[in-house]
Formats: C-alpha cells, structure tokens, sequence
C-alpha cells in the first residue's frame, strides 16, 4: 500500500491538492531520508528480533539539539538488547508512517493523531508513553495563538474576521497543531478551507510558531508545550505571542511500535523502555525536559487512552481518516 492509498481519504480536505502533495511526497522523502534501512535490517534473526532496531524521531525545534538527546536512549538499548540501535530522522509524520509501513522503522515517536493514522492502518501498535507512577499518561494541550499587536482577542473575532485571516496549522497528522483545534473551528461554525482567506502548513509546531511571531500569519495551532520550551529556551518572548484559546487536555505524543514484530520481542521492548530511567538516569535526564514535568516517566502506553480522539477524528467534516 503506498502512502497515496493511506492517506486517499483526505482527498476532502485539501484546498488546491496541498494535502495530498503532502502526504504523497511522504513517501518519496522517506525513501530519501532512510536510504541504506532496506530489507536486509528489518530482516529477523531466528530468534524472532530483528537485526537492527531502528528508532525514529521526527524533530520539532533543534535537530542536533534533539538528536542528541536521544543518544544516550540508543545506547542503553544497544547495552540492554544486546543488538545495533539507529536513530533516523524523518522530515514529518508521513515520511515517518511511510517508513514503519515499508518495515524501515521498529519503533518511532509520534503525535497522537499520527499514531492514530498508523494504528487504524495496522501499521503501529502504542508501546510507552509519558505519564506518572500510578499508570496515568501524561496530557497536553492545544492551542490558538496570534501576534502580541494582533486585534484579535477571542475567537469571537476569529469568527467574525476570518476571511481576511491567514491560518496556519502544523503538522497534517497532528493532533494539537491541527485534529484537536480543526474540530474546535467546525464545532462553532468555521470551515477552515471556506472561511479564512489562506491556510497552510508550517509542518512544525516551532515553525507556526515563529511565524506568528514575526507576522507572517495571523493565526496558528500549536502545542502549549512547544510554545513553554520556546519561551525557555529564550528564542521567544512571553509577550511575543497571545493564547486567545486552549484546548482540553488531550494524549500525548507516545513511543509506537511496529505490529509485525514478534510478540516476545515486543515485550522485551516494553521492559527495556519502562526500565529506561532507573537503569540509565543520566540518559533520561536529557530526555525528561521535553515533558516540562519532573515526576513524568515512561509507563506502558494504551490504545485505548486514544478512544476520545480516535472518535473526534471520526466526527471532524471532510476528515475520512480513520473508516
């Protein structure tokens, strides 16, 4: 099945052919992107594990910066698995799905929408996820946010002046920076394609963001999280932007897993993962402040903790996602 064919159904959606260029060319760019993880590594050995685990990540804000923070995870699992361990990058969440349908991923980070889009295709199963000592997943938020000097300042305005708004969502397979708000603005009356004067994709939660900032656009979904690490990070001011409206929260990003992997390997896996912290608490502490919550650790990820947003995918027009 070609990423053409998984994403067929967002045929409705697009406004010029945008989505499906976007979704098409995941393909061709994880091709590009994963070139030499052919057949040979997703090939098992006898006892049901792979040759090489291949673990993708899909960056956000700075890539060195995030790839480096991963390093010392590839490395306890190397120590741990006692087999190779890649990290590869992918540019968005089609090239990533892409990849674990082809069988050149075992394992990769994904938005929750993303997650969905790969677990209703039988592609990903979930395997850990942030959240707390009692079991709970962790939750975020989504957001709305536009210029400091922007005159808008509610939704209300939104609604009454989108046609000369420029809307700009994230990633097409997020759920904070494009599912979650997307069926916010129908609940209430606005069509996105019909309503403002121009919406497109910055294809990160980073990238809306600085282009709000710089007023590139009037109005962006992000992540609230995201928009915390900025501010941190020094690379935005706290009175750069404007939140005119959030979300409730909403799951995660999780740590999903191949389906086809072989049922004792999958639980080795699991046990690795859950063990992470404790076996390697320097690794995990240059992890850890990407969840902006000291108390958040790896627990054993459900599917079903997806159920709310896996119906509101179902509900949102011309969204054809997940039947």
């Amino acid at each position: 099945m070609s990423l053409r064919a998984v994403f067929a159904s967002l045929g409705a959606l697009r406004r010029g052919g945008l989505l499906p260029l976007i979704f098409a060319m995941g393909a061709l760019l994880a091709a590009a992107a994963l070139t030499g993880c052919g057949a040979d590594a997703a090939a098992e050995t006898e006892t049901g594990r792979p040759k090489v685990l291949r673990i993708g990540w899909v960056p956000n804000d700075e890539d060195v910066e995030r790839r480096a923070r991963w390093e010392g995870l590839r490395a306890y699992l190397e120590r741990r698995l006692g087999m190779p361990v890649e990290l590869v990058q992918t540019g968005s969440y089609a090239p990533a799905i892409e990849a674990m349908r082809a069988r050149k991923l075992e394992v990769c980070g994904l938005a929750p929408f993303a997650y969905l889009i790969a677990s209703e295709r039988g592609i990903a199963e979930p395997l850990v996820a942030p959240g707390f000592a009692n079991g709970e997943a962790n939750r975020y938020r989504s957001g709305f946010i536009v210029p400091a000097d922007s005159p808008i300042r509610s939704i209300d305005d939104v609604k009454a002046r989108a046609r000369d708004l420029t809307l700009s969502w994230a990633d097409p397979a997020s759920a904070s920076g494009h599912l979650v708000p997307r069926a916010y603005l129908e609940s209430i009356g606005i069509n996105p394609e019909k309503d403002f004067k121009q919406v497109l994709f910055a294809m990160n939660h980073t990238a809306s963001i600085m282009t709000v900032k710089a007023g590139k656009v009037d109005l962006a979904a992000v992540t609230t999280t995201s928009l915390r690490n900025l501010i941190a990070k020094g690379r935005i001011a706290e009175g750069d932007v404007r939140v005119i409206w959030e979300s409730e929260p909403i799951m995660a990003s999780i740590i999903a897993m191949h389906r086809g992997l072989s049922p004792a390997f999958k639980q080795e896996l699991l046990n690795a993962y859950l063990a992470f912290a404790d076996e390697d608490p320097a690794a995990w502490a240059q992890i850890s402040p990407l969840y902006l919550n000291p108390e958040v650790r790896w627990v054993a990820a459900r599917d079903a903790d997806f159920d709310p947003l896996r119906q509101l995918a179902r509900n949102v027009k011309n969204l054809d996602l997940l039947n």
